[in-house]
């Protein structure tokens, strides 16, 4: 699934809360985060976001077994700017977890403003229930990234 956030701001408004290291932080806390920290390397072409967040999530029975409910999660984004905004891919490591997580991520311009998409994979290497874990992760991290757009819609409004 690709989750998608339009926005009426132009593509550089957008691009300088995404590019505020303080931002990143103060957005994570909000959201129920238990520490959250960033850094961001940035240039007139690229930019490279670090982020390292602890969060707490209720799982289900099936995956408690398996995942402890709290998680460190690390986060590497690599931007490149394109013709018609920022392109870039997304690597969320869980620690410890023998979960993989990539995302393609975009924010683009529109006609009216922007359009910021991200687009999940997970690839899960647990014999028998890896195809439950993938889906409960996607579904978390697809809500999450939902969440995180939402509130920097209103961060901008």
């Amino acid at each position: 699934m690709t989750v998608t956030c339009k926005f009426a701001n132009s593509l550089d408004e957008v691009w300088a809360v995404l590019c505020d290291p303080d931002f990143r932080v103060e957005r994570s806390i909000a959201l129920g985060e238990l520490s959250a920290e960033c850094d961001i390397e940035e240039d007139d072409d690229t930019a490279k976001v670090h982020m390292v967040r602890e969060v707490v999530r209720e799982l289900p029975s099936v995956l408690a077994k398996i995942f402890s409910s709290k998680q460190t999660l690390e986060f590497e984004e690599s931007w490149q700017r394109s013709k018609k905004g920022w392109e870039g891919t997304l690597v969320i490591d869980v620690r410890n977890q023998p979960v993989e997580l990539t995302a393609k991520i975009s924010l683009l311009e529109t006609s009216d403003g922007c359009e910021y998409s991200v687009s999940h994979r997970c690839k899960a290497k647990i014999p028998l229930v890896g195809g439950k874990v993938e889906k409960f992760i996607l579904s978390q991290t697809d809500t999450g990234a939902l969440d995180e757009l939402n509130y920097l819609k209103k961060k901008l409004a």
